[in-house]
Order: C-alpha cells, then structure tokens, then sequence
C-alpha cells in the first residue's frame, strides 16, 4: 500500500467516532505519555504526541455523518496503531538510497543532516512550559497592540486573559472531577453524551457509592467532559463576553471533510495546530489541548504583525531586543553579583549583542531569532535548505562570537566601542585566560545538528564548539540550577562537558543533556569511555520535577497550590 493509501485508510477508520468523545479521549492519552502509563494503548506507537495529533485532524477534516462510535474495540486501536506505524515508516523511506544511488560519504552526510531535522520539525511538538510562552507573547505583541487591535479588534492581554481562563476553568473541572467537588457545576451533565448508572437491581449501598462517584466514572468515559465549554464559561471581569466572542472564532474550527491526509502536510495542515478549539455545536466548544491555544496565539500574532514590510520590520527588531533583554535577565539572575554587562556594542566596527562578565571569566553571547523553514522531503533539497538555515543562523552566530574570543585567545586588548567607533572601555584579556566561552542563543532549536554541532560548523583545529541553545531551555536550566543551589561553577563545567559532546552526540533535545548533567547520567568520565553517547526522553525529568514544585518563572502559574502539595493537575 502507499502512503497516500494507508493515510486514507487509517482517516477511514476515525471517522466512524463521535468527535466530542475522540477528541476527549485522545486528550486523555496526550496526558499519559510522559507518565508512561496507558501502555497497552501507547505503548506500540512511535512518537505517541503527534501521532494523537494526526488522529485528531484526521477526525476533524472528515464527515461527521457516520461518527457515531464511543469505544475503541482492541482488534481496531491495534489495526490504527499499526497504519500509524507503518505510515511514520513510510516516510523514513524517503530517506533509503534509490536503486541506482552510490552510497558515498557525501550520501551518508546529506542523511545525517536531513534525518534528524525531518524528524525534529514533524514528530516534536513545543518543547517548553506554558508560562514561558505566556511571558514572551505578553512581551513583544504587546508593544504591537495597534497593529494588532485594528486587525482582530482586542489586544495582547486579552488573547492572554482568554487563555488563562480556559487554562482556569480546565483545571477547575478536573479538580471538580476527581477530588474537589466543591468546584463542581450543577449541570455538568449537560458537558456530555454518556450518561453513568447503577442498574436497579444492584444493593443500595452500591447505588448510594455509584451516585457520589458518578461525576469520577463520567470523566473516566469521558475525559473531554473538562474540556468543553460554552462561550459564557470563559467570562470574568478581565475579559466580558464580546472579547470571548471576538477571540473565539479566530481559534476556532469545526468537524468538517477536507483534503488533509498527510502526517507532514503543511497544505493543507492539520487544523488543529492554528484552531485548537472545536466547535462541536448548541453554543459548545471543546480544546484539544490547552497548551496549544497559546502557541496558536502566539503563531496567529505573529501572522498578523507580519501583514505588511513595515510592522514585520517592527516586529524583527523587537523580537532581537527582547531575545537578548531576556538574556541578560536570566545571567544576572543566575550569576547574582561580581558581574559587568556590555549589550549592542561594538568590536574592529562590527556589532555584537552581549558580552557577560564574571569575576575571571567571559562569556561572549550572540541572539539569533531565525524562523526554521520547513524541510524539504527529497533528502538532497532537504540538505541545501538545511545548511542554508543553518549558516544563516548558528554559523553567523558563531563568526560574530569568534571575533571577540579571538582577542581573549590572542591575550590583547578588547576594545568596547560605541557604533559611531567610541571607546566605552578596554577590557585586558589576560585576566580570562582560558576562561572565555561563546554562547548562541536562538529562539528555535536546529535539533540534533544544533546538539552535535560537528556535523555542519567547521571550527579551527585548535578551537573549540560554542554552546548554542534555545532560549527556553536555557531559562529552565539556569532557573533549576538556582532551585537546587547550584553555584556558577556547575555551570561552568557544564560549558567545559558540552565541548566534549561534540562529535558523538545523539540528541534532539538539549534538556536531555542538561537533565542527563544534573542527575549525573552525563559525566566527563562517562563521555572519554564512549563513542557515542544517546540521550533518552526520561533524562529531563528532573525539570518537570522542579516545575511542579515551582520553577520560579515570572507569573509562574498555580505556584501557591504546587508549593502546597495537596493537589494534582491535568
């Protein structure tokens, strides 16, 4: 069978459900994945979140007329999981020589590169925490709220208010659910198709048990219950129901036969990602999955900030200063006192974003907001588009902070400049002997060839890799290491660890290094006994850890009840 085949085949066989409890239930899975538990039903699959993604829109782009179903029978999820498989290995095909193609050295490296990045961009979803995305969009659009009002008739803080509410009122539900039935609504029956009893014959003792779980055995058939709504829910006195009713279509789809099909289709793509919310009639709606209504806000701001050269030209430059203000933020927060900052300066009459200090040592930063281009299914394209990308972004980034740390490694004066050629000062160089390190933080990840920078950035023979990260993942890092009462110095050999990683790494997720390093899963001993090192999903545990006991981000949300320890989340 094809791919387009198996593709057709496998929405065939979601159609037949009933939208509201699918989508529910695939809710419920999502949730289960970083757990572990739900085996029997995720256990087989490959790369479980978006492959309940690509269920979902497949649902959604399909005819309703015959979406009846409320179960799953074991003999049809096997027969999904399956098709899910074998269409994931269907793509890794592309990547296969051809009868006729010579497997040389250039062949090999083209896959290297091409792999890892076509996997990253399509079987990875945000690899970051809510409050993160929260504080950025909140940040930058804000500055933009004309643009944007006249385009969509609300601001930034509503967008974000609309959020917080649905995320609220999600929460609330759950809570009301399964362990305070203090929240709970009196017509929460009217959230669901399934209707939860105890047959009349069954002991009163059982009957009076079956009624005060009723609302737990709904939400057990029904995980979707908390995730529905009606436009009303979402009115507080931040946000009155004309902004409800203004945001609402924008993130809005519903259950309608379309051409989607494909599990990398960008046109066109799945629906979900840009309207996260289904409308699933009589003034209801139900959320796929709450952490994706910020990403597609954030996504549908920057579309319409984007409209026209002038405001995309605003939007450039305020997305680089807030990428380094930032930056800087999260250093001082780190490294405390004993440090000196120089931002937007210039050196031999080239700019360069920031230069941290602290007591013997460098830290030559370079910000990079590049937007990653999808990529190209023909490996050979794919390669081309790649290294362009990369060259444009990581490998600029590096020349810029090779030019300062040339004068900590040649020991001569660095001369701070203003653009118009000023001296601001002179810094000696032969204080940070060996103690200088070159950092590129950028917005989005490259993935593996960003981890492993061997692959495309050609470094001296007597030089080292810089450490380039993503701005999230630096946050959390850095944000951890202070919970736990880690000193500068830790971080530091993480910067000396990282050098080494270089050349036998295998790793689309820098937390997983990171993680790997603070549980000591990743050790310099470890990395001179291997060839190569594989980082796993388990090893960023330790963040999310932390983030349930409160990762001290800015808003941080339901800190006072994580620090309580007295409840659970969804």
């Amino acid at each position: 069978m094809s791919l387009e085949a198996k593709s057709q085949e496998l929405k065939d066989l979601v159609s037949t459900y009933d939208t509201q409890w699918f989508l529910g239930d695939l809710s419920g899975l999502m949730k289960n994945i970083a757990s572990g538990r739900a085996q029997d039903q995720l256990g087989k699959l490959s790369s479980p979140m978006r492959q309940m993604y690509f269920l979902a829109g497949l649902l959604v782009s399909s005819d309703d007329t015959n979406g009846i179903d409320m179960r799953y029978t074991p003999d049809k999820w096997n027969q999904i999981v399956e098709l899910l498989n074998e269409i994931e290995r269907e793509y890794d095909k592309l990547f296969f020589p051809k009868p006729d193609e010579e497997i040389d050295e250039e062949w090999k490296k083209i896959r290297q590169v091409a792999i890892p990045s076509f996997l990253s961009y399509f079987n990875q979803g945000p690899l970051n925490y809510e409050e993160q995305t929260i504080n950025w969009v909140n940040d930058l659009y804000s500055q933009l709220d004309v643009t944007i009002e006249a385009e969509t008739g609300v601001k930034t803080s509503d967008f974000i208010q609309f959020y917080n509410n649905l995320d609220d009122l999600v929460q609330r539900k759950f809570q009301g659910f399964s362990t305070r039935k203090d929240l709970f609504q009196d017509e929460w029956l009217t959230y669901t198709k399934i209707q939860m009893g105890v047959i009349d014959e069954a002991p009163e003792v059982i009957k009076k048990l079956g009624e005060e779980r009723r609302p737990l055995y709904t939400f057990m058939a029904d995980h979707g219950i908390i995730n529905r709504f009606k436009p009303e829910d979402l009115v507080t006195a931040e946000l009155p129901l004309e902004k409800v009713n203004a945001i609402l279509p924008i993130l809005t789809c519903s259950r309608n036969q379309s051409d989607f099909l494909y599990y990398t289709s960008t046109r066109p793509s799945n629906p979900l990602y840009e309207f996260p919310i289904i409308d699933i009639g009589n003034d209801l709606f139900q959320v796929f999955e709450v952490k994706q209504v910020i990403h597609a806000i954030d996504d549908l701001l920057e579309r319409v900030c984007s409209k026209n050269a002038k405001a995309k030209d605003k939007l450039i430059d305020r997305k680089g200063k807030l990428l380094e203000k930032r930056i800087v933020e999260i250093f001082k927060k780190f490294f405390k006192k004993n440090f000196k900052v120089f931002e937007g300066y210039y050196v031999d009459g080239c700019e360069q974003d920031i230069l941290f200090l602290w007591k013997d040592y460098a830290f030559i930063i370079e910000a990079k907001g590049y937007n990653l281009r999808e990529p190209l299914r023909d490996p050979n394209k794919a390669f081309v588009r790649i290294k362009d990308d990369f060259k444009a972004s990581i490998g600029y980034g590096y020349v810029q902070t090779k030019r300062v740390e040339q004068k900590f490694v040649d020991q001569v004066p660095l001369r701070i400049e203003d653009k118009d050629g000023n001296l601001i000062e002179e810094i000696d160089t032969t204080k940070y002997e060996e103690n200088d390190f070159s950092i590129i933080v950028n917005i989005n990840s490259f993935g593996q060839i960003q981890n492993d920078l061997s692959t495309l950035l050609e470094v001296g023979e007597d030089d080292v890799y810089p450490w380039v990260v993503k701005l999230d993942d630096l946050e959390t890092f850095l944000l951890t290491m202070i919970s736990k009462k880690k000193r500068p110095q830790d971080f530091i050999d993480y910067l000396l660890l990282r050098e080494e990683l270089h050349g036998k790494l295998i790793c689309s997720d820098e937390l997983e290094v990171s993680g790997g390093f603070l549980t000591g899963a990743i050790s310099e001993s470890k990395i001179e006994k291997a060839d190569t090192i594989v980082t796993t999903p388990d090893l960023p545990a330790i963040f999310d850890e932390q983030y349930n006991k409160g990762m001290g981000f800015e808003n941080e949300k339901l800190l006072a009840e994580k620090k309580s320890g007295k409840y659970i989340f969804w």
